[in-house]
């Protein structure tokens, strides 16, 4: 009986063990509707090195706004003055770039360390120095 029972314990403890769900360690995926889903993007974290401005500590604060047409508005929050560009994607390398006013383009990956719809980590290599992070939060 001894002989019988053990094999039935572990099977039993696999069983159950394996019935736990797995957290996923899944990254968001970015498309052109997780951008334009929400009415607003706020600037609401800026990093480089070890700096980190929060909220209304970032100089040059500023919001965006993405139309589903390819086109995105800059406000900076500060004076309301906007400005206008295109942006486009590339969800398979998690790219996104931009074309400002001036027409100089931008380059960002959406960065790792998203975890939620309703935040918007990008990161860039700084001109000098360190890559910048850039959280941004929506506001439906």
């Amino acid at each position: 009986m001894k002989r019988f029972l053990f094999p039935v314990l572990a099977a039993l403890a696999l069983t159950l063990g394996s019935c736990e769900k797995n957290e996923c360690d899944c990254k968001q995926p970015l498309t052109a509707e997780v951008l334009t889903q929400a009415a607003t993007w706020y600037l609401s974290e800026y990093s480089v090195g070890d700096q980190t401005e929060r909220g209304s500590a970032i100089k040059d604060r500023f919001a965006l706004r993405f139309g589903s047409d390819g086109s995105y508005r800059r406000i900076l929050l500060s004076d309301n003055s906007e400005t206008a560009g295109t942006w486009s994607i590339n969800s398979a390398t998690r790219q996104l770039f931009f074309i400002d006013h001036r027409g100089d383009p931008q380059e960002y990956s959406v960065a790792e360390r998203n975890t939620s719809p309703e935040s918007l980590w990008l990161s860039r290599a700084a001109k000098t120095g360190p890559q910048e992070y850039f959280l941004f939060k929506q506001v439906p």
